[in-house]
C-alpha cells in the first residue's frame, strides 16, 4: 500500500509565477522596456520581479521540509534524499555550466575562462566571491541563488533528522533571527563592502520561513490559521508595495537589513493562504491552471536558460524600440528551450528517481514524493 504526501497543485503555479517574475525583471534589466524602466515608479514595478527568488526560497523551504518530516523514519533517509536531489538538480546545473563556460565563449569568439575563475561555480561556492569581492570568479551571475539552495539542501536534512519535529519551529525562528544578525554584522561590522544580497547566511530567513510553514502544516494548524494567513497577506502586501515604490534603489543600511525578512513574511503569508485555501475555486482557477502549472513544471529550466535566450533575442531585436516584442520573443524562446530540456534531457534523470523511493520503517511501503 502506497503512502503519499498530498500534492498541492496550486504551488506548482506559484513556482511558475516566481520564474516569470524573475524573467520579467531580467528583461527590464536588460533593456527590453526601453525608457519605461529607466527611472521612477515604473522602474520599481519591474525591479520587484527580483523578489521571485525570495518566493522560490520560501516555497523550497516548505516543500523540502514537508518531505523530510514525512520521511524521517524511513530507512536510508539521507541516501535517498540526496540521490533524488542530485538527479533533480545536478544534470541541468552542470549542463548549463558547460554551456556558459565553454559553448558560449566559442560561439562568441571569446577566450574560455580559466578553471581558477570558474571552479567556484562547479562546487556551488559562487556566492562567496560575489559577496566579498576578494576573489575573481567567472560564471552565470544568477546562479548565486542555486548556491544558496544547495547549501540549504546539504545541512537541513541533518537538522531535521536530529531534532524532534515539535522543536523544528524553534530552529526555524532561530535561523530567521540569525539571518538578520548576519546581515547586521556585514552591514555595520565588516566595513569592507561585503554584499548581504548573495551570501547564504544572510539569505536563510526566506528558506526558514518556508520550513516554519512546513512545521505549522505538520502540527495540523493550517486550517485553524487560514484566516490569519489571508488577513496577514492582505495587510502586508499593500504595505510592501507602498514601501517598495518609495524606497527601492536607495541601498540604505536599514533597508538592506530588513527588506529580505519583510519580503519573506509577505510570501510566507501568501503561500500559507494558498495551502489553506487550496481547494477553493479561486485558488484552483488562478494558480492551479494548466499554463501556470506548466511554467512551474519547467521553472528550473526557465531560471537557468533565460539569460542565454534573452541575450540571443535581444541581439536580434532592437529592444529599445521594440521592448515588449523583444521580451515576448525572449520569453517564448526560453519556454521552448526549457520545454525541450525538460522533455529530452531532465526527464531521463527524473525517471531514475523511481529507483530511490522512501520506505516506511515498519511497513516497508513505498512513500511516493515529489520534491521541489
Amino acid at each position: 500500500m502506497k503512502k503519499e504526501i498530498p500534492q498541492i497543485p496550486a504551488l506548482e503555479g506559484v513556482r511558475g509565477i516566481a520564474a516569470l517574475m524573475i524573467m520579467v525583471f531580467h528583461g527590464w534589466q536588460g533593456g527590453a522596456f526601453g525608457g519605461l524602466g529607466a527611472v521612477g515608479r515604473a522602474s520599481s514595478i519591474w525591479v520587484f520581479g527580483q523578489t521571485g527568488v525570495d518566493l522560490f526560497f520560501v516555497l523550497s523551504g516548505f516543500l523540502i521540509t514537508r518531505i523530510l518530516i514525512a520521511t524521517k523514519g524511513s530507512p536510508h533517509y539521507f541516501k535517498i534524499f540526496y540521490t533524488r536531489r542530485v538527479l533533480r538538480i545536478f544534470p541541468l546545473y552542470y549542463l548549463a555550466l558547460v554551456i556558459y563556460d565553454f559553448v558560449l565563449p566559442l560561439v562568441k569568439g571569446q577566450p574560455i575562462a580559466s578553471f581558477g575563475q570558474t571552479w567556484w561555480y562547479w562546487v556551488y561556492l559562487q556566492n562567496v566571491p560575489i559577496t566579498f569581492h576578494a576573489f575573481t570568479a567567472s560564471g552565470p551571475g544568477h546562479f548565486w541563488s542555486l548556491g544558496v539552495e544547495e547549501h540549504f539542501y546539504l545541512l537541513w536534512p541533518l537538522l531535521v533528522y536530529l531534532l524532534p519535529v515539535k522543536k523544528l519551529h524553534w530552529l526555524s525562528l532561530g535561523i530567521i533571527i540569525g539571518a538578520v544578525v548576519f546581515r547586521a554584522i556585514f552591514i555595520y561590522g565588516f566595513g569592507m563592502g561585503a554584499e548581504v544580497f548573495f551570501f547564504t547566511p544572510c539569505r536563510m530567513d526566506a528558506l526558514a520561513f518556508g520550513t516554519l510553514l512546513a512545521c505549522i502544516e505538520a502540527a495540523g494548524l493550517m486550517a485553524r490559521l487560514k484566516w490569519v494567513f489571508l488577513v496577514a497577506f492582505l495587510a502586508v502586501v499593500p504595505v510592501l508595495g507602498m514601501v517598495w515604490s518609495h524606497v527601492t534603489g536607495e541601498g540604505s543600511n536599514w533597508l538592506q537589513l530588513s527588506k529580505f525578512s519583510f519580503i519573506a513574511i509577505a510570501y510566507f503569508a501568501a503561500i500559507g493562504t494558498v495551502i489553506s485555501f487550496q481547494n477553493a475555486k479561486w485558488v484552483r482557477l488562478s494558480l492551479a491552471n494548466k499554463p501556470l502549472r506548466f511554467a512551474g513544471k519547467i521553472s528550473y529550466g526557465l531560471y537557468v536558460y533565460h539569460p542565454i535566450c534573452f541575450g540571443f533575442v535581444f541581439g536580434l531585436i532592437a529592444f529599445h524600440n521594440h521592448g515588449l516584442l523583444a521580451l515576448s520573443a525572449g520569453m517564448a524562446a526560453t519556454f521552448l528551450v526549457s520545454w525541450a530540456s525538460f522533455r529530452f534531457f531532465e526527464s531521463y534523470f527524473l525517471g531514475l528517481k523511481k529507483y530511490f523511493s522512501y520506505e516506511s520503517r515498519t511497513k516497508k511501503s513505498r512513500l511516493v514524493t515529489r520534491a521541489a
